[in-house]
Order: C-alpha cells, then structure tokens, then sequence
C-alpha cells in the first residue's frame, strides 16, 4: 500500500516548467537585456532569481543569463530591481506571451 506525499513533499519536487507555462506558438521578443560591460559580478541577480536563470563567473566575474530564459523566466523583474550598475533591463513580454501559473 502506497501512502501520499505531503504537499511539502510534493513540492520539493516541483520544477518552474511544471508551474509556469506559455501560449503555444506566442513569441515573447528578448524580455531581458543584460550589457555584461556594466556588470560588476555581485552575484545580485543569481542570487534573488526564483528560476536560477542566473550565473556568475568567478574568473570573469561577470553575470550570464540562461539562454533559456524567454521559457522559464518568471517575469518577476526582481534581477532588473537589484542590479545597481544597471546591467539589467526588463520589460514585460509582448502581450499575450507572458506566463500563466497552473498552481497557485
């Protein structure tokens, strides 16, 4: 006999692509600008980032944004909010490509 998760258990199992998903065929455009000339390596933005679309190098000390990021951003500008040498751009995806949330 098998026993159900806990909901807590279930969630630690749980990827962004499971809670997060587009309108098929919509194109979002590039969201998300970064010039990685301003950046100044914090870490600021992987930090705060919910989807880990963020990276930063230790020998360039430099950010890197997923490519992937037009699929699995959460659109929560908060990389564009705690950038201070303004690297980050962000504005919302064109209309009608933004995410939908199944859970929640």
């Amino acid at each position: 006999m098998t026993t159900k998760a806990t909901q807590a258990e279930d969630l630690r199992n749980w990827q962004v692509q499971d809670l997060v998903f587009r309108v098929e065929g919509a194109e979002t455009g590039d969201f998300i600008s970064f010039e990685a000339a301003k950046c100044t390596g914090c870490g600021q933005c992987a930090l705060v980032c919910a989807a880990n679309m963020w990276s930063v190098s230790k020998e360039k000390k430099k950010a890197r944004l997923s490519p992937r990021y037009r699929d699995l951003c959460l659109e929560c500008a908060a990389c564009y909010a705690v950038c201070e040498p303004d690297a980050i751009e962000f504005r919302y995806p064109r209309g009608g490509s933004g995410i939908a949330i199944q859970h929640g």
